[in-house]
This record gives structure tokens, C-alpha cells and sequence, in this order.
């Protein structure tokens, strides 16, 4: 008899799910170094080839947990950041492309608790996260030429930074903290960026009476 494939789907989201809540929960406990697929296996109630029919160690595993929520926070932040493109590059507009990211953040904020607790996996997190801050900045480089390498690093490491203190710490007042944070932190690359664009848009309009 032919199997269903939604009923086959179904069976490996509830697997990997039930795979990532031992995983997460063993960290906790012992830390990721110390624990092993053996230990994974046996909290998620599955066979050890079951688990390595998705991930070859548990290496592989955490690294495709970070990679499924990059994806996240890449695709919630920068869909806020093509609107923000498309209209105008403002204080309150890139607020809302931070606030996009927390938001993004607080649908995944278990694993990124989890990982941001343990120092042994703690700065991969961070790389990783650096990484999506460098896309956002690529994402607008015609709007922001000649910023700096030292501005563009500063950024980035900003942006992680306040990921990682917003799951560890929360906010009583998100809205205020993200206005606060680009009022602070981005306020120079906005003017470059707003600047960039009407220098552009007035040599369009110079092109064009010519």
C-alpha cells in the first residue's frame, strides 16, 4: 500500500521536532559538549538510525537548527527592509525593520535562549547571526557607498549584539528600545543612505532635461 505523503511529512516534523525538544533539553542539562546522539536518541524516543536518517552528529543537527532560523530571521526582517527600500529610509521606518528582526527572534526564542546560555556554541550563534547582519547592509549597499569597513563591522556586531541581549534579557518596551537603538546606532547610515538617494534621484532629473 502506497503511503500518504502528507502522512509521511507529517511523521518527520513530528520526529525532528521531538529530536530538537531532546536536543534543546539536554543542553540545559549538560551542556552541548557533554552530551551525545546516544543521549538525544533515547530523550526523543526514536531509534539512533531514525536520527541519522536527518543529521549525521550533533554537530550537523545545531548547525541546522541555526540554519532554519537564519532563514527565518532573514526572510521576516528583510521583507520590512524591501518596504522600507521601496518608500524611504527613515528613523521610524528602520526601527521597524529591528523591530521585524525581534519579532522574528521572539518565534524562535527557546533555541536562541538554549544556544546563546551555552559558551560552548554561544559564538557560532553570533557568527552566524553576523553573517545575516552583513546580507541586511548588502541587501542596501547602493544606498549607503562609501561607508567604511570599521562603520559596517561596528553595525553588525551592534546588531547581534542586541539580539543576543533581547533573548537573554527581554524589553519592557520594545517599540521604545528599537527607535532607541537606530536613533543611536543608525542615525548616520540613514542620512548616508537618504543623501545617496537624492543625490541619485537629482542626477535622474538632470539626465533627463538634458
Amino acid at each position: 500500500m502506497k503511503r500518504n505523503d502528507k502522512t509521511v511529512d507529517l511523521r518527520i516534523i513530528k520526529t525532528k521536532k521531538a529530536i530538537r525538544d531532546a536536543f534543546l533539553a539536554l543542553i540545559e542539562e549538560k551542556g552541548f559538549e557533554r552530551i551525545s546522539v546516544k543521549e538525544i536518541t533515547e530523550k526523543a524516543m526514536i531509534s539512533r538510525n531514525t536520527f541519522y536518517l536527518h543529521y549525521s552528529d550533533k554537530n550537523d543537527l545545531f548547525n541546522k537548527i541555526c540554519d532554519d532560523l537564519m532563514r527565518t530571521l532573514f526572510f521576516r526582517a528583510g521583507k520590512q527592509l524591501r518596504r522600507v527600500q521601496q518608500n524611504e529610509f527613515t528613523l521610524a521606518s528602520v526601527a521597524s525593520i529591528i523591530k521585524s528582526a525581534m519579532a522574528a527572534v521572539d518565534d524562535d526564542r527557546e533555541e536562541y535562549r538554549v544556544f546563546f546560555s551555552d559558551s560552548d556554541i554561544s559564538g557560532i550563534l553570533t557568527l552566524k547571526i553576523n553573517t545575516i547582519a552583513r546580507r541586511f547592509l548588502d541587501l542596501i549597499k547602493d544606498d549607503i557607498e562609501g561607508i567604511s569597513e570599521w562603520s559596517m563591522a561596528y553595525t553588525v556586531s551592534g546588531f547581534s549584539g542586541v539580539i543576543r541581549y533581547h533573548v537573554l534579557h527581554g524589553a519592557e518596551d520594545l517599540d521604545a528600545e528599537c527607535q532607541n537603538f537606530t536613533k543611536i546606532h543608525l542615525k548616520s547610515i540613514i542620512e548616508i543612505a537618504r543623501n545617496s538617494r537624492n543625490g541619485k534621484n537629482k542626477d535622474e532629473k538632470e539626465k533627463a532635461q538634458c
